[in-house]
């Protein structure tokens, strides 16, 4: 496996692709608002401001889609689509299982380690010369047997890329001390 370096502490900026009056806007399907409510809930600059203020504290893994009105550049993957499936019954959660099961994998093999893949919880995305897939994931601590969270970031385009950029133990959570953040 072959990691680029740069890819690990840089990070996209957020930036507008649509607001809701552009022609051929498409409200995402995980937004919380209605056609119906009277005003936006926040102007297309506050909007930018508060995702750039969420990717910059969660290196890009925790974003609450839910109340924008606009399309930005980092999107929510749903997990039950099949927008990401590379195989004819696969689903995107199929495609972000077999890329956390690798990068967990890998991350044992650096860190002398043995957790064991759960399941993936939630996946935010955006190009970068290929999908960056932001994957948060359930591991099982084979030291205490509870289950703690690790994030993967991984460059991946369907026959052409994927790098693993890093796998870690998802920062600031209870429970997990020293463990070494794996990236080549």
């Amino acid at each position: 496996m072959r990691v680029s370096r740069r890819w690990i502490k840089w990070l996209v900026p957020g930036f507008l692709l649509w607001k809701p009056e552009d022609p051929g806007y498409e409200r995402p399907a995980y937004r919380d608002w209605t056609e119906e409510e009277d005003e936006p809930k926040y102007s297309p600059e506050e909007e930018l401001a508060l995702l750039d203020k969420q990717i910059l504290a969660s290196d890009g893994f925790d974003i609450d889609h839910t109340h924008f009105r606009c399309v930005f550049n980092y999107h929510l993957a749903d997990l039950d689509s099949d927008e990401f499936a590379e195989e004819p019954t696969e689903t995107t959660r199929d495609l972000l299982e077999r890329l956390s099961r690798k990068a967990l994998d890998d991350y044992n093999q650096e860190s002398r380690t043995k957790f064991e893949f759960v399941k993936v919880v939630k996946a935010n995305f955006h190009w970068c010369c290929a999908f960056m897939f932001l994957i948060t994931f359930e591991v099982v601590d084979p030291y205490d047997n509870l289950i703690k969270l690790f994030q993967t970031r991984v460059r991946h385009a369907t026959d052409i890329v994927t790098e693993y950029v890093f796998c870690r133990p998802k920062p600031n959570q209870e429970g997990i001390s020293n463990l070494v953040l794996f990236s080549i």
